[in-house]
């Protein structure tokens, strides 16, 4: 009966017992070893306790234990980094007892080990926090803001940089509970959880935006809670860090993604969030019939003025509070009603076309009147733009003024074109035909060819079609999470043999898909090649869900990948995504690259995308980068890496 409940206490016990032989070779060790690494116990008896460490760690815990045996103390204490089986480091508190024959000589090791991970992360980095404070109070005072409060809240301690930026002296904030900083903007839900994470001995960490005696303030802010030799917390201490212009730096860059530069109206990033908000949309696209002769016969700066004339124009007719002016591309202006009732909206359509037919504008001292195709769409918010685009098409073929989407006038073309892609990306997988190219990624200090981005093509008759007719209809007819596959499969296997880095695409879907997410990590286990890949999330989605995202990336990281944003800088940019998702790469979109040596607006864009990128030590490529006059202007701007037609087309082979 006691060796049963001796075996029971060892299956309940949370610490790992072992024993080992005098080379330290495992011939016990009890079940919960997989809590510990992640091995079964099979697969650690008769293995060396060495084989867990790497080898500069397993010399050292080697040398340990012989001076022990020779001092021929009872027992060994020690701290040692075992390597779990998925790859991280575990951080063990060791007892071991040698164990001696009856000559005194060494036969075996008896011990216990502790998992103190999670109490070593927290206490380096408390430690790291106090060493600060204690060793460095004049820089501390200079960089971050710093306060001390009880158990309650209450402020103790505030150094220069706190009153500096709160407006406060330190006789109106000690004493004060904490909230007199709490801003109203700021969530309850926030503060509940920062109570809950300190009062539960973790530290915390967040952005904050807190109000001043003068002006508010953003913060990124760390609170750890400290304690006493009981374990019980004494007081909380808070190192903060002013982020006020980088928080207002997203907002410059907000304002210029919602808002069109030539026509001041809204952009079409705007316009797709816009609609994403409303209730109950109607929507119309007012096109300039054959604006391309204004600027074949008087050259692109006069039809930009034409552009910005009938900009102002519409803007003046548009009647309804809910309703939104875009300027979409070139010749095409977007009408949004939020929340609207359909006649009305029809209504003030019809009205708009009218008014704008005996609309006349100047053009080099000359009366010039215009005439222009319109499409409204009711549909959907989701696919509200596009059956709008889709009427529009309908209105230009047949020379109509104004054509309103029904189902009609389109399913049945779209239902052939699906049916034929469908068609050939079977025969395409079928076939191997689905393949990877590659173009350069270049290191604009060294102008060394230093990194690849595969991009996916389909292979018919020795032609290599691009994604952009085939890869939204295979999402449509499942046939997407196959490409995908064959894409990194392929990638992978040109890859490795050689030292390049590389990457790969992948969407929000794509990581929420686990079936693909599975896929990734049996092809990281298998190629051992993680330390050259990197994963580019397509930032043209907007990112929810940042859970799941930061799940997938701590385990991809695991294996030594990268991250990388690709087409920052338009679509959904937002510095607190590369905050959150701690990218390695920012890929700076090409509409705001190709045109940068010409362009102000542009230049003045990327200019804060890479020094926000630099401050927080993330590299920067540039796309479209075709000639050399964009080349200069992407160096001046300190970006990193340069990728485009200048250097190289994507190609099936690599130019190693």
């Amino acid at each position: 009966m006691a060796n049963v409940k001796y075996e029971e206490l060892l299956k309940n016990i949370s610490d790992w017992i072992w024993i080992t032989d005098n080379k330290g070779v495992f011939t016990y060790c009890s079940d919960n070893v997989f809590d510990f690494l992640g091995y079964k116990t099979d697969e650690v008896l008769g293995r060396c306790a060495f084989d867990f460490m790497d080898e500069e760690e397993g010399e050292r815990v080697g040398k340990i234990l012989s001076e022990h045996v020779q001092s021929k103390k009872p027992i060994v204490k020690l701290e040692n980094k075992h390597i779990h089986k998925d790859g991280h480091e575990v951080i063990v508190e060791t007892n071991a007892i040698p164990i001696l024959d009856e000559n005194k000589q060494l036969v075996a090791f008896q011990g216990i080990d502790k998992d103190i991970s999670n109490y070593k992360t927290t206490q380096i980095e408390l430690d790291k926090t106090l060493s600060f404070l204690k060793s460095h109070q004049l820089a501390l005072d200079e960089s971050s803001i710093v306060t001390k409060s009880d158990k309650k809240g209450i402020i103790t301690y505030v150094n220069d940089a706190f009153c500096k930026v709160s407006g406060y002296s330190r006789d109106e904030a000690i004493g004060k509970p904490h909230n007199v900083v709490r801003h109203p903007d700021s969530p309850k839900s926030l503060y509940k959880e920062m109570w809950n994470t300190i009062e539960a001995k973790k530290a915390w960490k967040g952005i904050i935006k807190n109000r001043g005696k003068l002006k508010d303030y953003w913060i990124d802010v760390i609170i750890l809670p400290i304690l006493d030799d009981k374990d019980e917390i004494v007081e909380y201490i808070a190192v903060r860090h002013d982020i006020t212009k980088m928080i207002l730096q997203q907002e410059k860059l907000d304002n210029i993604a919602n808002t069109d530069t030539l026509t001041g109206l809204g952009s079409r990033y705007k316009l797709v969030n816009d609609i994403q908000s409303s209730k109950s949309p109607a929507l119309a696209i007012i096109n300039i019939d054959n604006f391309s002769q204004i600027n074949d016969l008087y050259g692109h700066k006069i039809g930009d003025d034409v552009i910005k004339q009938y900009a102002n124009r519409l803007n003046d007719l548009k009647c309804s509070i809910d309703c939104h002016m875009y300027h979409l591309q070139g010749d095409e202006y977007v009408i949004l009603d939020m929340n609207t009732n359909k006649d009305e909206f029809f209504e003030m359509i019809v009205q708009i076309e009218n008014k704008l037919k005996d609309i006349k504008i100047i053009v080099n001292n000359e009366e010039l009147s215009l005439s222009f195709a319109t499409a409204i769409s009711f549909e959907a918010k989701d696919i509200l733009l596009q059956t709008a685009d889709m009427a529009l098409k309908i209105a230009k073929k047949e020379n109509k003024s104004l054509v309103i989407y029904r189902d009609e006038i389109s399913l049945n073309g779209e239902y052939e074109n699906n049916l034929k892609w469908t068609k050939k990306i079977k025969e395409a997988i079928e076939s191997n035909n689905i393949i990877p190219v590659f173009q350069p990624i270049v290191n604009n200090e060294t102008e060394e060819w230093e990194k690849y981005e595969s991009l996916v093509r389909l292979k018919e008759d020795e032609r290599l079609i691009s994604p952009f007719f085939f890869l939204d209809i295979s999402k449509k007819t499942k046939q997407y999470t196959e490409i995908t596959k064959v894409m990194i499969e392929k990638t992978f296997e040109v890859f490795k043999d050689n030292t390049k880095e590389f990457s790969i695409n992948i969407t929000i879907e794509d990581i929420l898909n686990e079936e693909i997410k599975a896929f990734i990590y049996t092809m990281l286990e298998n190629y051992k090649i993680g330390s050259r890949v990197v994963f580019e999330l397509v930032e043209s989605e907007s990112i929810e869900m940042f859970e799941i995202i930061n799940d997938f990336i701590k385990k991809i990281k695991s294996y030594g990948c990268k991250i990388a944003i690709d087409d920052f800088g338009t679509g959904y940019s937002n510095f607190d995504y590369l905050i959150k998702l701690k990218v390695d790469y920012i890929k700076i979109d090409g509409s705001m690259i190709k045109n940068i040596d010409t362009n102000k607006e542009a230049e003045v864009v990327v200019s804060v995308i890479v020094d926000f990128a630099k401050k927080m030590k993330i590299k920067t490529i540039a796309e479209f980068v075709e000639n050399d006059s964009v080349l200069k202007k992407v160096k001046e701007l300190g970006i990193d890496y340069s990728q485009g037609y200048l250097f190289s087309e994507p190609k099936e082979k690599l130019k190693l």
